[in-house]
């Protein structure tokens, strides 16, 4: 059994899209597989060298390479979006794919309440002001969370920890997810996606915890931001492919709605000349949402079972659904 592990180990944590491996990874790798072939390729040209041997493979994989990879059967992410990895190919496969879900669901439901609460006691401003050695923040508009509604679109692992902590506050949640049909405890109602543009002006926040989809990139346009109230706020710690980005620039703006809190967008890194920067209503936070204690830990606990399930031939943890990709 061959298994490659590409880009090398010692580029991983080189940009956003490849975290970190811890550097004693590949050692606990070796042990548990210990019959296999574990290759580290240095080039793109070795990678390709070797993907006609690969049975299973960790990290990127490019249609070059898998168009050789005939012995292929398992693909790991190494991250909880794979929306960059699939190619029509690999999803017309039979090769599994499996993600780093569970990841890191605790620390994004916490950065979404941070998020809410900063802008629910208009925090955005008074930083503005601290800044300019300002006392004072006149013309407050205060937001109590247990008078508020929140709509969490996406009732995955980040979904139902977010539900728990604006539970905690009383808050009224609607859940919106395409698969789950039954209100998670502490939720007032479930709906399919469709129903979106009904219940937009119904709520006082909207948090996207969805992964991006074939129906969810670009869902957030124009027209949806003008279903939403001009008091309502705006949450995206899911995928930046989810939300317009001048529809979202145009509704802060124009007043369609009364601010946001982001951490993923469109186009990453956020271009200098967005005029999301300079709003006094929106806080920017550069797609560290997931970041938090023990993620590398748990990185290495989600591979590592993965390959030991691989290579005692159990079913594997976090398998994507390759044709809604997540």
């Amino acid at each position: 059994m061959t298994i490659v592990i590409w880009p090398h180990p010692k580029e991983w944590g080189t940009d956003i899209f490849l975290p970190s491996m811890p550097p004693e990874w590949l050692g606990l790798m070796r042990g548990i597989a210990s019959g296999a072939e574990i290759i580290t390729p240095e080039t793109d040209a070795e990678a390709l060298a070797a993907a006609p041997k690969a049975e299973a493979w960790i990290g990127r994989l490019t249609p070059a390479m898998f168009s050789v990879a005939k012995k292929l059967r398992w693909v790991q992410s190494p991250t909880i979006g794979v929306e960059t990895l699939l190619f029509p190919e690999l999803i017309d496969s039979n090769v599994t794919i499996t993600n780093m879900r569970y990841l890191s669901h605790d620390h994004v439901a916490n950065h979404v309440l941070a998020l809410f609460l900063a802008l629910c006691r208009e925090l955005p401003r008074l930083w503005r002001r601290q800044l300019q050695h300002e006392w004072g923040l006149p013309n407050q508009r205060l937001r109590d969370p247990a008078g508020m509604t929140v709509l969490i679109m996406g009732l995955g692992a980040i979904g139902i920890e977010l539900i728990r902590r604006f539970a905690a506050m009383s808050t009224t949640i609607i859940g919106v997810d395409p698969k789950v049909l039954l209100p998670p405890f502490g939720v007032k109602e479930v709906a399919n996606p469709e129903r979106l543009p009904e219940l937009l002006p119904q709520v006082d926040t909207v948090a996207i915890c969805a992964p991006a989809t074939p129906q969810t990139v670009g869902l957030f346009d124009e027209a949806m931001f003008k279903k939403m109230r001009p008091d309502a706020f705006f949450i995206n710690v899911g995928r930046g492919e989810i939300v317009k980005l001048s529809a979202l620039e145009r509704a802060l703006r124009e007043g369609w709605i009364a601010g946001a809190g982001l951490d993923v967008f469109e186009t990453e890194p956020l271009p200098k000349d967005s005029a999301l920067w300079e709003m006094e209503n929106v806080i920017i936070t550069s797609h560290t949402g997931g970041t938090g204690p023990h993620g590398e830990e748990r990185r290495v606990l989600v591979v590592n079972e993965n390959l030991r399930r691989f290579v005692t031939d159990e079913p594997l943890l976090t398998v994507v659904d390759k044709k809604q990709w997540y």
